[in-house]
């Protein structure tokens, strides 16, 4: 007697997981709200057409990726007139990976604070301006200032060491960026 009761048991608990599996199948390929379903029971409420779905609302940057036109003007200002038309040149083409690639290497920045500054570039497009020479500088001739030491053989080496290093860095970053990254919210 014990063992069938047992059995029994069992049994129920399989039966009901079944039915479980399917009323949630069900509920799954049903894209109507389920008070919609119940209109007809009770008779009380006339039946209404099912409401059509909207679109989804894209999702919004996380608070800390907010763009400016100020952060775009700076970003932008540290670029030369050539700089400036291959990454937007880039960005126009669809390509922001290739814009973030072409921003590290031009000025230097890390990888994300690349990806910030393409983010408000896209954003915020900015016309190339001309840098405005300091007059201090300007009195100056090339040869006097100060700091410049004459380039010898054995910076190019060492630049192009560092520079493959950067790419290869900025090719990993990169590779896990998606051009969804850099649309406006």
């Amino acid at each position: 007697m014990e063992l069938a009761v047992i059995i029994l048991f069992v049994l129920s608990i399989a039966v009901v997981s079944v039915l479980w599996g399917r009323i949630e199948k069900r509920r799954a390929a049903d894209p109507r709200p389920e008070a919609d379903t119940s209109n007809g029971a009770t008779g009380s409420t006339p039946e209404r057409p099912a409401r059509q779905q909207r679109p989804a609302r894209p999702r919004s940057a996380p608070a800390g990726t907010g763009t400016s036109p100020q952060a775009a003007k700076e970003a932008a200002s540290l670029l030369s007139a050539d700089q400036h038309r291959q990454i937007y040149a880039a960005l126009g083409q669809g390509q922001p990976v290739k814009a973030l690639k072409l921003y590290a290497m031009f000025t230097g920045a890390g990888i994300r604070a690349s990806g910030a500054a393409i983010t408000n570039m896209a954003a915020h497009p900015q016309p190339y301006v001309r840098p405005i020479p300091d007059p201090d500088t300007s009195a100056q001739p090339d040869a006097a200032k100060p700091g410049q030491a004459t380039p010898d053989a054995a910076k190019p080496a060492a630049g192009a060491e560092t520079d493959a290093v950067r790419e290869e860095e900025i090719s990993k970053w990169a590779q896990q960026l998606r051009p969804e990254d850099f649309l406006k919210p």
